[in-house]
């Protein structure tokens, strides 16, 4: 395995503008670096991706960088070297294998995708619609009713972001707790719940229970919060929700892939979330993108075998746009 720096040639430095927030851009131009990976692209159906990528800002990585104002580097991970002679990149490689030992310390820094999966069953429509997809790909497959008898394919498996799914799960509960009828967008459940609890006039139940939820993240415990209105106090559990959910999907990720979440001395996790962003895909649809996540803190290697394929072949859904590339060093 190779870890690789790639930066845009200075002859080529217009370049940024045509591939500033443009996932599928980036994507695209980083695969011509990889020829086992264009041709896999054209021998098959199905792309074959041999490396990871993450996307920085040069100037925050690169110390007396002279490049253009908020001008991209990537960092990739690959199976073979990419090509160093690329008319618009600069590449700079070496190999890249760690020995790791079981009680390893690692920093980490990661840029995720964090979603839960939930598997639900086809209604009728949704069954007839995927049989219509499977025709037009030319694909043989039993007739509905056999597929049905035999359990094929009948159900199909949904996708949550976890912060959305975190923040309109609290929200659902706060307005069970304080019988407010909310329900939609999280704008629209935050701004009925505002509303109904200050015309209630008397808030304060309704602050207590919003600081128990505050308090339960031991991150925000020693916050202070009685200079905080209703208003920013529901805006801080919501984010200790998320946080603590953040923590729950990490944490997960490691028991099934060989590494676990360090606490300091004083018994508190190394590890802080932030920096959620949504990120457009209209190529797939009006509603379609993908979130991400910047992770960073210290691990335990528990199985070094299994966290060595955590290194190589990522984290998460999302990898052909920048996401899952685990970058760490000895803590």
């Amino acid at each position: 395995m190779y870890i690789s720096r790639i930066r845009i040639r200075p002859d080529a430095r217009d370049l940024h503008l045509l591939i500033d927030a443009n996932s599928y851009g980036v994507h695209q131009l980083l695969w011509k670096l990889f020829p086992s990976s264009v041709e896999s692209q054209n021998d098959q159906k199905e792309m074959k991706r041999s490396f990871l990528f993450r996307e920085e800002i040069a100037r925050e990585q690169i110390p007396f960088h002279k490049g253009v104002k908020g001008e991209s580097v990537f960092y990739t991970i690959s199976q073979a070297l990419p090509v160093s002679d690329h008319p618009l990149f600069a590449v700079e490689s070496k190999p890249y294998a760690l020995r790791l030992n079981e009680g390893d310390r690692l920093a980490f820094r990661l840029r995720a995708n964090p979603v839960l999966l939930e598997k639900k069953e086809r209604t009728a429509e949704e069954f007839a619609a995927w049989k219509d997809r499977q025709k037009r790909r030319g694909e043989r497959g039993l007739p509905p009713s056999k597929a049905l008898e035999r359990g094929w394919n009948c159900g199909k498996v949904v996708r949550h972001d976890v912060v959305m799914d975190a923040q309109q799960r609290l929200l659902r509960e706060l307005a069970e707790k304080t019988s407010v009828p909310a329900h939609g967008k999280k704008s629209d459940m935050k701004k009925v719940l505002l509303t109904s609890w200050r015309q209630a006039g008397d808030i304060r139940e309704v602050e207590d229970i919003l600081k128990q939820i505050i308090f339960g993240n031991e991150r925000y415990k020693d916050i202070e919060t009685r200079r905080l209105n209703t208003a920013k106090l529901l805006d801080m559990a919501l984010k200790a929700r998320m946080n603590k959910a953040l923590e729950t999907w990490l944490h997960d990720k490691g028991k099934n892939t060989g590494f676990a979440l360090v606490r300091d001395p004083k018994g508190r996790l190394k590890f802080q979330a932030e920096g959620y962003q949504w990120h457009a895909l209209p190529k797939k649809g009006k509603t379609a993108g993908f979130s991400s996540v910047d992770f960073e803190g210290e691990i335990e290697v528990i199985d070094p075998e299994l966290f060595a394929n955590v290194l190589f072949y990522g984290i998460g859904p999302a990898k052909g746009f920048g996401c899952g590339l685990m970058l760490v060093r000895r803590a």
